[in-house]
């Protein structure tokens, strides 16, 4: 994959996108990472504005670059650890803080591979000589990286606790040529392409789409907003990756932003199936009426009946995960035969079969909550037994008994 990098952006912002995708657990992590680089972006020291920044499954790190290529400093020995062994898929960037705004802090963001970061420093390090301590109380000292832990247990009794901490390498100049080539590979990558800045959505319009969520709570709704289809939230997270869509913010003003993602509205058939063939219930809404409802069960009806491969047979289940429908040839329906086909293909089974398919499953579920004639037949006696006025004319479905 190419390497890319965005200049003069929200950090924060930047790296809480590669949290909601990439990190599952310990996602506390990156509220850590935020004080790191605030306090980064505010120190007087060069050695410490360049953060390596990478996060997994389980967690964040944020790292000092110059002390990463310092052999055996904690920097140096947690990205090799990730890097040598563990199988994680971990995602890397160098960040370079380089203002505060409020309570952003704006700066540069690069795109790494981190094995092949992890590679190079393991390569290039340079061995520790000195470790530089400073105390609350203002004490600094330099000791003998060898005598540093030992050294600073008793300092830290004298003059309070590590206000910070740097291990000075036996070549100083050598540290120095490395981050500069560093800094020349990065700034040498392309700039990416500025993102989409979507319209916000009036705070009317989010009314209404909450209301119609509400009554909706397990579909997908898609809602018409300047020539697209939007989708919000948890079903922007679901739909995204189905639509091979990115996944943006949508600002409601007083609320905070809402993940959204969409198609436009000319391509609604092809972007709906894509959600309906994935199991989910699909409703678009346009103008404030429902523009297209799309129900998983009719996607491929259970119990419906229809040829495939001119053999008759029924659908048992759909596994819409798998991509299999379980199916039984009913040729014998004294012995029907279990098999199964890809999802694909019954589809278009289905869609060959025309609408005389969703009759057998419409009547079965009918005819399931439909109470019998003799049930119907007693509850008119009881009714007519019941009152005293003189019998009126049955209407309706009684009127047919």
């Amino acid at each position: 994959m190419d390497m890319r990098k965005k200049m003069d952006v929200d950090i924060y912002e930047e790296l809480s996108k590669l949290v909601d995708t990439h990190v599952k657990h310990y996602k506390e992590d990156f509220d850590l990472d935020q004080r790191l680089i605030m306090q980064a972006a505010k120190s007087e020291l060069p050695e410490d504005r360049t953060l390596i920044w990478f996060c997994r499954e389980c967690g964040t790190h944020c790292l000092r670059e110059s002390q990463a290529f310092v052999r055996d400093t904690r920097e140096h020995t947690t990205l090799r650890f990730y890097a040598e062994q563990s199988g994680e898929d971990i995602t890397a960037r160098i960040i370079v803080p380089k203002s505060v705004k409020g309570k952003k802090v704006m700066g540069d963001v690069y795109e790494v591979n981190f094995r092949d970061l992890a590679f190079k420093v393991a390569q290039d390090s340079i061995s520790p000589a000195m470790t530089r301590m400073a105390f609350a109380d203002g004490f600094e000292q330099e000791v003998p990286f060898h005598k540093s832990l030992r050294q600073a247990e008793l300092l830290v009794q004298e003059h309070g606790k590590i206000t910070s901490l740097h291990v000075i390498p036996v070549d100083k100049e050598a540290l120095a040529d490395l981050l500069k080539q560093q800094k020349y590979r990065l700034e040498r990558l392309p700039e990416a392409a500025s993102e989409e800045k979507l319209p916000s959505l009036p705070v009317a319009d989010y009314r209404k789409y909450e209301v119609i969520k509400q009554d909706h709570p397990d579909t997908l709704v898609c809602f018409a907003q300047h020539d697209y289809f939007e989708l919000y939230g948890d079903d922007a997270k679901k739909a995204a990756p189905l639509l091979s869509a990115k996944l943006l913010d949508k600002k409601i003003r007083g609320q905070p932003p809402l993940p959204v993602t969409g198609f436009k509205q000319e391509l609604w058939v092809a972007a709906s199936k894509k959600l309906w063939k994935a199991g989910h219930d699909v409703l678009l809404i346009k103008d404030g009426e429902v523009f297209k409802d799309l129900k998983a069960a009719d996607f491929i009806p259970v119990g419906a009946e229809l040829h495939i491969d001119g053999i008759l047979s029924r659908v048992e289940k759909v596994d819409f995960q798998a991509g299999r429908v379980a199916l039984a040839n009913i040729e014998q329906r004294d012995h029907p035969v279990p098999y199964s086909e890809s999802l694909d293909y019954v589809r278009s089974c289905v869609e060959d079969a025309g609408l005389t398919i969703y009759e057998a499953p419409r009547k079965q579920r009918k005819e399931a909550t439909r109470s019998s004639v003799r049930d119907k037949l007693k509850t008119v006696r009881k009714e007519a037994a019941a009152q005293t006025r003189s019998p009126v004319k049955a209407k309706g479905k009684e009127r047919e008994l």
